[in-house]
C-alpha cells in the first residue's frame, strides 16, 4: 500500500504550464497524465485503462473550461469520487464561490509551491480514501439493517405460523398454512410428509409431478440444507420442503430467508410431531375401545351360556325326580341315577368357578383399557 503511486491528470491550455506541473508532480513521487483542454480530460478519464486519483485544472479553457470540466465530473457516478483541485491565477472570492458550487474541492492560485500542491493532493487522496471506507461501512451498516428488518418481518409470519397451526387437525391444513407464510415471502414451494405408513405430497400451486415428488425423496439422502440453482432443498425427519425460486441474485435476500426457512420448518415440524402423536393415539384409542367392545360381547355371551347350562341342569334335576315316580326303578337304580346326576352338577358347578374367575379377569383387562382411554366405567 505505502509504494502506490497516485495518478494525477493535469488540465490546462498551455503547454509551458503542463510541463511545469508534470515536473513538480513526478518529482514528489506522482504518475502524470495530461490534457490541453476539458473535452480531451473528459477522453482521458473514460479510457478504461486509465486510473485517476486526482484532477488538477485549470479554470479558463477553450471548448470545456475548468467549472464545466468539474461539473461534468462530479454528476458521473463513476467519477465523482474522484477530487478536483483547481489551479488559477484568479484569486477573487467570486471565482472561489464559483469553484465550490461547482462541487471543487480544493482551490490553489498561481505561481504553485511543490510543498503545497504536494501535501493537497495526498491529504485529498487520504481523505477520499476515509470517506470511501465510512461510505463502506454505511453501506454495509444498512445492508445489515435490512437483513435485520426482513428478518423479523419474516418472523413476524412465522410467530403466526406457530399460533394458527394449532388448529391445523390435517396434513392438508398444515401445508396449506405452511404455503401462506411461503407465499408472502415470494417463494413457490412443495412439501413431501414421510408418515410411518404414507408419504404425503402438496403443492403451493396444486398437486406435484411424479418426478418433483422422486427428486424430493431422493433428496432425502443429502444434507440438511441442499441447493441446486435457484432450488433449496430442506430435508427434516418427517418432511422434506422444495423451494422452486430462491432469490439467488440477492445474496443478502437468499441469506436471510434461509435463516427464515429454518424457523419455519421448526414449526412445522413441532405441529407436525403433534399430530402424528394425536393420529396414534387417536388410532389406540379406538383400537382399545374395539376390544373393549369384543370383551363386553364375550363376557355376556359366556354369561348367557352360563345361566343356559345352570337352567338346563336344574331341569334335567327336576325332570329325573319327576321320572321316578312313573319308572318302576328300584332303589338302587334311583340312588345310580341321582349319583349320575349329582356327578354332572359338581363338574358344572367347577365350570361356573372358573367362569366367574375369568368374568373377573374380563373386568381386569376392561379397567386397564379403560383407563388408557381415559373412561371411567
Amino acid at each position: 500500500m505505502n509504494n502506490y503511486s497516485p495518478t494525477i491528470l493535469v488540465v490546462d491550455d498551455e503547454a509551458e504550464m503542463r510541463e511545469l506541473h508534470q515536473l513538480l508532480l513526478l518529482d514528489a513521487g506522482f504518475q502524470v497524465l495530461s490534457a490541453e483542454n476539458g473535452k480531451k480530460a473528459v477522453e482521458v478519464l473514460e479510457n478504461a485503462d486509465n486510473h485517476i486519483d486526482i484532477v488538477l485544472a485549470d479554470v479558463l479553457m477553450p471548448e470545456m473550461d475548468g467549472y464545466e470540466l468539474c461539473s461534468y465530473i462530479k454528476s458521473q457516478e463513476n467519477f465523482a469520487e474522484i477530487p478536483l483541485i483547481f489551479i488559477s491565477s484568479l484569486d477573487t472570492l467570486e471565482e472561489k464561490i464559483k469553484g465550490f458550487e461547482c462541487g471543487a474541492d480544493d482551490y490553489i492560485t498561481k505561481p504553485l509551491q511543490a510543498n503545497v500542491l504536494s501535501y493537497k493532493i495526498r491529504n485529498l487522496i487520504e481523505l477520499r480514501n476515509r470517506n470511501s471506507d465510512l461510505n463502506k461501512q454505511v453501506m454495509d451498516s444498512q445492508s445489515a439493517t435490512m437483513q435485520i428488518m426482513n428478518f423479523y418481518g419474516d418472523l413476524g409470519q412465522i410467530l403466526e405460523f406457530y399460533k394458527v397451526s394449532i388448529g391445523a387437525n390435517s396434513f392438508e391444513d398444515l401445508a396449506k398454512l405452511l404455503f401462506d407464510v411461503t407465499g408472502a415471502y415470494g417463494l413457490n414451494c412443495s412439501i413431501q410428509f414421510h408418515l410411518p405408513d404414507d408419504i404425503l405430497n402438496f403443492g403451493s400451486k396444486g398437486e406435484i409431478s411424479p418426478l418433483e415428488a422422486n427428486v424430493m425423496a431422493l433428496a432425502r439422502k443429502k444434507d440438511r440444507f441442499f441447493s441446486i440453482g435457484a432450488r433449496l432443498i430442506i430435508n427434516y425427519n418427517a418432511f422434506t420442503l422444495l423451494i422452486k425460486n430462491m432469490p439467488v441474485d440477492d445474496e443478502e435476500r437468499t441469506g436471510t430467508l434461509r435463516d427464515s426457512l429454518g424457523v419455519l420448518c421448526n414449526a412445522v415440524e413441532a405441529r407436525l410431531n403433534s399430530l402424528l402423536t394425536e393420529k396414534i393415539d387417536a388410532k389406540k384409542n379406538q383400537i382399545t375401545e374395539v376390544v373393549q367392545e369384543v370383551l363386553d360381547q364375550t363376557k355376556m355371551t359366556f354369561s348367557d351360556i352360563e345361566s343356559a347350562n345352570i337352567e338346563a341342569i336344574n331341569n334335567l334335576m327336576e325332570e329325573i325326580e319327576t321320572a321316578f315316580f312313573s319308572l318302576d326303578l328300584n332303589d338302587h337304580q334311583e340312588n345310580r341315577i341321582r349319583e349320575i346326576a349329582n356327578r354332572c352338577m359338581a363338574n358344572t358347578n367347577k365350570a361356573f368357578e372358573k367362569g366367574l374367575l375369568l368374568n373377573a379377569m374380563f373386568d381386569d383387562i376392561n379397567e386397564n383399557l379403560s383407563e388408557m382411554v381415559n373412561i371411567k366405567k
